[in-house]
């Protein structure tokens, strides 16, 4: 086995890059030795450069982006694969599956939008691997794979070391951390441990401020038409048709239409400075037996508790790094992740056996009044049946209120996942090498989510129980203001069996390489949603108090929204299988200088749709054909051309990895919220694009003293064609053709620098600096989802206009001429952000075992949008933590 980070034993610096051993390849070797794209951070660096979690990791990972709305709440991208991914609230049955990788040593931990946000804490190194790694690390490694490696036991000798740290935050909270490891060899060299503990507390940034809000609606003036809240603005055009320039009036005389009464919500209770903080806690215990010369069982338990308080994007709208909300927001999210490893010999061969065990649980509490902004359903969960049902309006014996939009949801997600591995290899100094493997995996996701927006103001006084035929969890009755419920579980089964082959056609020199993978993948989901979308669930209401009264034998279960044994019959589970190809040429110039081309595919898993369309005839512009499609989305791939070279120069002092590759991206999954076509997110295989990208980087050692490292990445990325069966769906819904994909910018890079010398005394003074670059780009591939007025029909089919029907749908009001097809709820989904270059350093100083560090991060202070997002009703951006400035101190014996 190799050398471990922190427990190599000392060895005179000759001034040389210093190598890192990677199992990219499965196999034990040298990272800038393998003809693969890779990037790999030893522990000690990580440590130096001050990365505890990901969001910090990606500032030194010049090809790899997130779209992240907090701790815990992120998808990742590499070379440009990305299109942005649903809300937080649906991620557990609507969210796609990612298409990088996520390990944990052998365990994979990706999960749609929540991957595992492990805590970096005596880690052995990281490696990122770009590119379609399909052959090797199977679903989800279509842009690449990331893995954290972890130390293992040293058997030899005890050993142990901490880190704590604290800093302040320019405008913010303090923020304090430790951790520590000690490593016992219980019996030397035959059986010892390894635990570590961490725990993290980072202060808040964001400010919750004093605000109010009510369901936004606007009655227009001449030459406008109303504006605010979808159903409210279809409403008024409709009180309108066959009247000119119809107004707005207080009676609703004269053919105008009466506006609602709204009240307001203030956050008053929730008033806080720097109330977005976050909390890493956690430990990991591993151990080691090596049972004889052959054979060696390493596990590993690790649970770390993710807590956040606030939320972590702000609103450029209310101010710098301030945002109003009316509820709480809170995240807790937990896992206990287990593994087994079994390495041994059979003969000639090598055998890995690789177990995992994954129990994680997010629950989050979130804000979500002004889903009002563009909920077609709010208001009747917000308001008076006279508001939502338009042939009452102005009824007083209806009610014509919306009250206090007090709207939040509560997301419970539980995952578990299993899988197992069973890998062979045959000796490394052979002319033909081979690595051959079979895998099985099972994924749960079990989602239990309920939006709390049906106010019993508005007359929903009762506390309702999921259907039977949807209550897959077994949920009880549901608090009181529940106003839609999901209930499913969401399963992917997978088996594979894979291969490669290397032959080293001129030894030492060229070899040639070929390398498969079948894939069998079972996907199913059961369960289903439920609503109070019914007036048999509201009390009943009094005109003369204008209050609501529960009913003499009140209901105890909400009505069906979706009913996925319903809604899929016929195609649930679904099976798809295939096989995925590598193939790699290498020539080897020198020992330290290699050349390569490379092919490689990767895929992702397909999935349901919980209900692909209001309406099986056909529903926004999809076809009754379309919408029996639009139950489930297969899975997308792609496609790799690559060539590179590797380049140890001038003694290995310094190192040059350089990648040019094209990328066909095919059937791209999107998550769309479109209300025309549906009420609920679903996805769909929308578009196709392609890459052509150049990447590198570059180690520098000048002088023992001075050390250089630099990364960038170039991706010009376009989406390129509609999938044909959905270019009507496209047209609307995409941004145009030629476009670049999300999160992909053009040109992004890292470049660090240290200094570190030796006095007499002994003492090693160093000092430090980094700066980060990315380009400019787009936040999503989804540029609207436009509610469209349909004349007098609701987007849902019609009944919800009670009695005003009629045949001509076109109505002039305001002066402004409104016909069917015109959008009347524009609903933006793509963001510019602006480039941004952030910098970082330190200052300190060792000595023995002590490190002593002053550190500065984000030194200008700036406000980079690393994410944009809209997808709860109003716009928020995600940004870095503002200046920030620190001391650390390690040590480590």
């Amino acid at each position: 086995a190799p050398a471990f980070a922190q427990d190599a034993a000392p060895q005179a610096d000759d001034g040389s890059i210093a190598d890192i051993v990677v199992t990219a390849t499965r196999r034990e070797e040298s990272q800038n030795k393998i003809p693969l794209a890779i990037q790999a951070l030893s522990g000690d660096a990580l440590a130096k450069l001050n990365v505890t979690n990901f969001e910090k990791l990606v500032e030194y990972l010049p090809n790899v982006r997130t779209a992240s709305r907090g701790p815990g709440i992120s998808s990742i991208y590499i070379r440009g694969l990305s299109t942005d991914t649903a809300g937080a609230q649906i991620l557990g049955v609507s969210g796609v599956q990612p298409n990088v990788a996520l390990y944990l040593n052998d365990a994979p931990s990706s999960t749609p939008g929540r991957n595992l946000d492990v805590y970096s804490a005596d880690l052995q190194r990281v490696e990122v691997l770009a590119g379609p790694q399909g052959t090797l690390f199977g679903a989800s490694a279509m842009g690449g794979a990331i893995r954290y490696i972890t130390n293992k036991p040293d058997l030899s000798e005890f050993k142990a070391g901490f880190s704590a740290s604290a800093s302040t935050t320019k405008g913010g909270s303090q923020s304090y951390s430790a951790q520590g490891f000690v490593n016992i060899p219980i019996v030397k060299d035959t059986f010892g441990i390894r635990l570590v503990v961490f725990n993290d507390n980072q202060g808040g940034y964001i400010d919750n401020v004093a605000g109010t809000y009510r369901m936004p609606f606007n009655s227009g003036s001449p030459g406008r038409i109303p504006t605010g809240n979808p159903l409210l603005v279809a409403q008024a055009i409709q009180s309108c048709v066959g009247v000119v320039n119809c107004v707005g009036t207080a009676t609703g005389t004269s053919g105008g239409y009466i506006a609602p009464t709204r009240q307001s919500i203030s956050n008053s209770a929730f008033i806080e400075d720097n109330y977005n903080d976050a909390s890493y806690a956690g430990g990991r215990l591993e151990a080691k037996w090596n049972i004889n010369e052959d054979w060696t069982l390493s596990a590993m338990h690790m649970r770390q508790t993710l807590k956040t308080d606030g939320v972590f994007d702000y609103d450029p709208s209310v101010g710098d790094l301030k945002v109003q909300k009316y509820s709480p927001n809170t995240l807790k999210d937990t896992f206990d992740m287990t593994t087994l490893t079994l390495n041994g010999r059979l003969g000639m061969l090598d055998l890995i056996y690789a177990g995992s065990y994954l129990n994680r649980r997010a629950i989050q509490n979130s804000d979500y009044a002004t889903y009002a902004n563009i909920g077609l359903f709010m208001p009747f969960y917000n308001c008076d049946r006279g508001v939502y049902y338009s042939g009452y309006a102005g009824s007083a014996a209806q009610g014509n209120t919306c009250y206090s939009p007090a709207n939040s949801y509560l997301v419970d997600n539980k995952n578990k996942r299993w899988t197992h591995e069973l890998r062979l290899t045959t000796p490394a100094d052979k002319r033909i090498r081979a690595t051959v493997g079979a895998f099985y995996d099972v994924n749960k996701i079990l989602d239990d989510t309920e939006w709390r927006y049906t106010l019993p103001a508005a007359g929903f006084l009762y506390s309702l129980t999921p259907t039977a035929a949807t209550n897959v969890l077994g949920l009880g009755p549901r608090p009181v203001g529940t106003g839609f419920v999901n209930v499913i579980e969401r399963r992917d089964r997978q088996y594979a069996f894979y291969g490669e082959v290397s032959f080293d056609l001129v030894p030492d020199k060229l070899t040639l390489t070929g390398g498969l993978r079948y894939y069998n993948s079972e996907v199913s989901m059961r369960g289903g949603s439920n609503s109070s979308f019914s007036d048999a669930l509201r009390g009943i209401y009094n005109p003369v108090t204008g209050t609501y009264s529960r009913a003499a034998t009140p209901p105890t279960t909400f009505v069906t929204s979706s009913n996925l044994s319903v809604n899929l019959a016929g195609i649930n589970p679904t099976t798809y299988s295939g096989v995925i190809f590598k193939g790699n040429l290498t020539y080897k110039i020198t020992p330290d200088q290699l050349v390569y081309a490379t092919y490689s595919e990767g895929f992702r898993p397909g999935g349901f749709n919980r209900k692909g369309c209001n309406s099986t005839s056909g529903s926004g512009g999809l076809s009754a054909a379309q919408c029996a499609a639009n139950r489930s989305y297969a899975p997308d791939n792609a496609k790799n051309y690559e060539i590179g070279a590797k380049l140890g120069l001038f003694d290995r002092t310094m190192q040059i990895n350089l990648a040019a590759y094209k990328i066909e991206w095919t059937g791209i999954q999107m998550a769309a919220f479109d209300q025309n076509i549906s009420n609920q997110t679903f996805v769909v295989n929308l578009a196709n694009a392609r890459i052509y990208g150049f990447e590198g980087d570059l180690n520098w050692r000048p002088t023992r003293e001075l050390t250089i490292g630099a990364g960038f990445s170039y991706n010009d990325s376009k989406l390129t064609g509609y999938v044909p069966a959905l270019k009507v769906l496209g047209q609307r819904i995409l941004v145009p053709l030629g476009s670049p994909l999300a999160l992909s910018p053009k040109f992004q890079g890292n470049m660090r620098v240290r200094y570190e010398w030796e006095t007499s005394s002994g003492l090693k003074p160093y000092v430090q600096a980094g700066m980060h670059y990315v380009g400019k780009t787009i936040t999503s591939n989804i540029d609207n989802t436009n509610i469209i007025y349909t004349g007098c029909q609701s987007p849902y089919g019609g009944g919800i206009y009670g009695a005003n029907s009629c045949s001509n749908p076109t109505a002039t009001i305001n002066g402004v001429t409104v016909r069917a097809g015109d959008a009347i709820g524009p609903i933006k989904g793509s963001f510019n952000q602006p480039s941004f270059t952030t910098f970082s350093a330190a200052i300190g100083v060792s000595r023995d075992e002590w490190r002593v560090e002053l550190f500065g991060e984000n030194i200008g202070d700036k406000r980079p949008k690393l994410f944009t997002s809209a997808n709860d009703g109003d716009t928020r951006v995600t940004t870095s933590r503002p200046q920030t400035f620190g001391l650390r101190v390690s040590y480590s014996m």
